[in-house]
């Protein structure tokens, strides 16, 4: 399974962002948060982190060890680096989605 997360759509300061990636580490069907942009189903066991961050793209397959330590310590303790302790102008990226134009798609099923 792969998580693709953005940090510059949630404000949140670092400390609940943790909390909050803690229990998306433990239960990642089932939580939900304006961070995450999808959860994909890619047949694989392992938990693929994809994270846009402080100006960097994380990609981490996570152990089942790592895994843990994350459903515990949140996300900041498998990276290398000290991520901002407060976000600001998530609002302002939500309103400017709203105003792009939404395009139509069918989806077709091998069935028909």
């Amino acid at each position: 399974m792969k998580v693709i997360i953005d940090r510059g759509y949630c404000d949140t300061s670092l400390s609940f962002c943790q909390r909050c990636s803690a229990a998306l580490f433990r239960y990642p069907e089932g939580y939900d948060r304006p961070c995450i942009l999808d959860i994909i189903d890619d047949g694989r066991e392992a938990l693929t982190l994809v994270m846009h961050t402080d100006g960097r793209v994380l990609e981490l397959e996570l152990t089942d060890e790592e895994r843990e330590m994350a459903s515990v310590e949140g996300w900041e303790a498998l990276v290398h680096f000290d991520p901002a302790l407060f976000r600001t102008g998530a609002m302002e990226r939500w309103r400017k989605l709203a105003q792009m134009q939404v395009s139509t798609h069918t989806l077709h099923t091998e069935k028909e």
